[in-house]
């Protein structure tokens, strides 16, 4: 039986899963992401610690299997985050997380001698703290030394890939979080690299997914137990890569990744103008699927936000069976409570409309109903901005298990929902282009064709529907605009 390997390092888990050619989990592996946070609102990972957790994982996965019968692997990670490494392949520094908003004033400095609408119509990233020019810059600045001896800067799946093969490189859906990839030449852009004052000799090598770049070296088989010459293949940004799994990859598809960030991904059939860009203010980057562009936004504590509410009101409870309970005892509405689900990289979030009557059941449901309407807000925006509305949408991520959830998500939304049963998509799609790497598949469309997916159907109940409707129209769109110039001010102090 011939596998597939795929690799998922997260905010919270790193993960390395097995699967079979037409998609089945074979064995899994799984430890929690190492991660410091060695100053208030600051988080960071070591490199060896993470590189020593991704390969235990993987030695957890082949546990009971023949590694020569894997015939590809790659890695997926979360975005903008990376490590500088020197000439002889040595670390250099902490690897600053995506979501750690230290950045803030190398974003207001660049932006005081640089137009952000340009670099939103060079990259199709609108300019915020947590973009790797920043990172790169505040290394520069604060960490001179590794800067200046370093030799390369790795993403931390690319970072990874390089500890299984020794290739330096990354892919373009990791690329375009950097705020430095042109959009539409797919090369790295001199004139932002000048901009922020940076070093091109840096920035890794540019390929798609799914190329193969190396094979497992004697070293890295013996620390995770593969047979030294797997193919290994170039992977690329989680969210990217668990769409790939679902099979979004057509015009009028539209993901939801229900992560500790909610992500809207919408593959387009074309590239936007610099015009279009501009004009929308959204976020556009390149597919892992080859020749595809997307648009994507999101909110940054998604999951992130049920995990805050769960801490604060059922403190050392494991899993969220509890919070979930509560928020069934609260009535649609919450009484009254809005919330606001942008707690995240330097963001504000509220809660809005609280009362005598208003008790912890009542938060709880206030949160699901926050994110679920706040995410509406979101599509609907770049529905009306992209000028298309989505014809399918499906949804993967780990809160797509949550029935409360996700009932309170098609209710609020008044649109039907497909829940895949994907539990593991970003790795499952690592996988998948491991497998193309590695010849198990001729190119992707095979594997798309060869990876079936279940999935359910979940309608909006009408009563229900028209209720959110209206809390949606006449209280929850104003509200990020109304406390907007209040949170300028709490971050301006």
């Amino acid at each position: 039986m011939e596998l597939i390997l795929g690799i998922d390092i997260g905010t919270t888990n790193c993960k390395a899963i097995l699967f079979t050619l037409d998609g089945h989990m074979v064995a899994s592996g799984s430890a929690p992401t190492p991660t410091t946070h060695p100053r208030p609102e600051w988080s960071e990972h070591d490199p060896e610690q993470l590189w020593q957790t991704v390969a235990g994982t993987i030695r957890q996965a082949l546990r009971g299997h023949d590694p020569a019968l894997v015939r590809g692997m790659s890695v997926a990670s979360v975005g903008e985050s990376g490590t500088l490494i020197d000439a002889s392949g040595r670390t250099l520094c902490s690897m600053i997380t995506w979501h750690d908003a230290r950045t803030a004033p190398e974003l207001r400095r660049w932006q005081a001698g640089y137009d952000p609408r340009r670099a939103a119509a060079i990259t199709g990233l609108q300019a915020r703290p947590i973009a790797t020019l920043f990172k790169l810059q505040w290394l520069r600045d604060h960490a001179a030394e590794a800067y200046r001896n370093a030799t390369r800067w790795l993403f931390t799946a690319d970072y990874i890939a390089f500890r299984l093969c020794g290739a330096q490189a990354t892919d373009y859906s990791l690329a375009s979080r950097s705020l430095m990839l042109d959009l539409r030449t797919l090369q790295w852009s001199d004139e932002l690299i000048e901009s922020a004052g940076l070093r091109r000799d840096l920035l890794p090598e540019l390929l798609p997914a799914g190329q193969q770049i190396g094979a497992v070296t004697r070293t890295a088989a013996a620390e995770t137990g593969l047979a030294i010459g797997t193919p290994v293949g170039l992977g690329g940004h989680d969210h990217i890569v668990g769409a790939f799994a679902a099979g979004i990859v057509r015009g009028g598809d539209c993901l939801d990744s229900l992560g500790t960030a909610e992500v809207t991904f919408l593959p387009l059939d074309a590239t936007p103008s610099e015009q279009a860009i501009e004009r929308t203010g959204l976020t556009f980057g390149v597919h892992v699927a080859r020749d595809r562009i997307f648009m994507m936004d999101g909110l940054l504590s998604g999951g992130a936000s049920v995990n805050w509410i769960r801490n604060l009101l059922t403190p050392g409870e494991p899993g969220f069976a509890r919070l979930e309970q509560m928020a069934a005892r609260a009535p649609l509405g919450s009484r009254g409570a809005l919330f606001l689900p942008y707690l995240a990289a330097g963001e504000r979030g509220a809660f809005a409309g609280l009362t005598l009557a208003v008790g912890p059941n009542e938060l709880a449901r206030a949160v699901y109903e926050g994110l679920a309407l706040g995410w509406r807000q979101l599509l609907e925006r770049a529905e009306q901005m992209l000028e298309f509305r989505a014809n399918t949408i499906r949804v993967i991520g780990g809160g797509a298990h949550s029935d409360l959830w996700i009932q309170i998500k098609v209710d609020a939304l008044g649109r039907p929902l497909r829940i895949l049963s994907l539990k593991e998509g970003v790795a499952l799609g690592a996988a998948m282009l491991g497998g193309i790497a590695g010849s198990a598949y001729r190119n992707e469309q095979e594997a798309l064709i060869r990876v079936q997916l279940d999935e359910r159907l979940l309608e909006p109940d009408p009563a229900r529907a028209a209720q959110y409707e209206q809390i949606y129209h006449e209280r929850f769109v104003d509200l990020l605009p109304a406390l907007a110039p209040i949170h300028a001010r709490i971050h301006d102090e």
